[in-house]
């Protein structure tokens, strides 16, 4: 890692620590697997889609991505432990895990940064947890040069608990879930299949392709870089007129394994598309995290737990009652934010200098 990497923030809060390398990578996706919660799966998702299980590092030239992990430990580590702490499984000491995503074209701090975390719990994270997460967001403000973060699918009240925050956007969300085993019984097997979509509409399955950024992104109500959705279309499906393969359903598996972007145009609603798109994206994502996992471990069950996520606006009352439908339930109240720091709202707190 150099200058530009996350480094210097760990020198600010000195109990936090980088993974470095595809053995501590791989240890800290089989912890969050095991851990089971619904924030540890998000966090585990972005790991599993970059290239830290295989590189030990990820820089994707082709789009400008970066990733790297960190960890908050509840104690100051010995800096000639640090590591050992990943390597031996010394889970107790870690508070939360945290994935930080950059999309940029030179600069580390001048890219578009996206923060995911994992509380090291099955529980609401602890008065002192929630402070620590406060201080490593104010040193990653301070490196980035007041530029603005995204908060992918965070829980409210760990946003709600950081000091001097203005909000640019902020938008209310449940997250929901189910675990893959209850999600396929959801379906009865031979329901949806293309030939009736084809026979009965005029339409065929297909995926999202780079010609179809444009309009996913003008009628979405969270509009995703254009850039990001060319990266997500192998992972995700989509149902086009036969006459001139427009796009008229859609869903996208977002980095974190999130099931989003659903949405089907007006004249083709009411029409059970939405249950054709789901089940196709959802047995494909099974099937992507089943092989990705193989990373992690030398036996694996044929289907190893999984738990398929969404995040949707809370005045979705439509989308909520669809997926409701499949067996998923709301498990927290999350946001997608970007924000900003005012400085001078940060009593206690300086600026991280560097």
């Amino acid at each position: 890692m150099d200058r530009k990497s996350l480094k210097f923030p760990a020198l600010e809060a000195a109990q936090v620590i980088p993974v470095l390398g595809c053995r501590n990578h791989a240890n800290v996706a089989r912890y969050l697997h095991s851990l089971g919660t619904t924030h540890a799966y998000r966090v585990l998702g972005g790991i599993l889609s970059s290239s830290l299980l295989v590189n030990g590092h990820d820089h994707q030239n082709t789009n400008n991505v970066h990733n790297e992990v960190w960890m908050c430990l509840n104690r100051k580590p010995d800096p000639k432990q640090s590591m050992s702490i990943v390597q031996n499984n010394r889970w107790d000491i870690v508070d939360f895990i945290v994935l930080l995503t950059v999309y940029h074209d030179g600069e580390f701090d001048q890219g578009k940064l996206e923060v995911r975390v994992a509380i090291n719990s099955t529980k609401y994270a602890s008065l002192d947890t929630i402070d620590r997460f406060s201080k490593f967001i104010l040193s990653l403000w301070g490196l980035r040069k007041d530029k603005p973060m995204y908060f992918k699918g965070v829980e409210d009240y760990l946003l709600d608990s950081l000091q001097g925050v203005k909000f640019a956007t902020r938008i209310k969300c449940l997250n929901y879930a189910v675990d893959s085993e209850l999600w396929r019984k959801s379906f009865n097997p031979g329901s949806f299949t293309e030939s009736q979509i084809a026979q009965k509409l005029d339409l065929h399955m297909s995926q999202i392709t780079a010609e179809d950024v444009n309009t996913i992104q003008g009628l979405n109500v969270i509009k995703y870089d254009k850039g990001y959705l060319e990266n997500n279309c192998p992972t995700s499906s989509c149902i086009r007129r036969a006459s001139d393969s427009a796009p008229v359903s859609w869903v996208v598996c977002h980095a974190d394994y999130q099931i989003g972007a659903l949405l089907t145009v007006d004249d083709y609603r009411s029409r059970g598309l939405a249950k054709f798109i789901l089940q196709d994206l959802g047995n494909k994502m099974i099937k992507n995290f089943a092989a990705k996992m193989t990373l992690l471990y030398d036996t694996l069950p044929a289907e190893p737990k999984f738990q398929l996520q969404m995040i949707t606006e809370l005045t979705n009352i439509n989308t909520r009652r669809l997926f409701e439908r499949f067996g998923f339930r709301p498990v927290a109240n999350v946001s997608w934010a970007e924000c900003t720091f005012e400085a001078a709202k940060l009593p206690g707190i300086s600026k991280p200098k560097l």
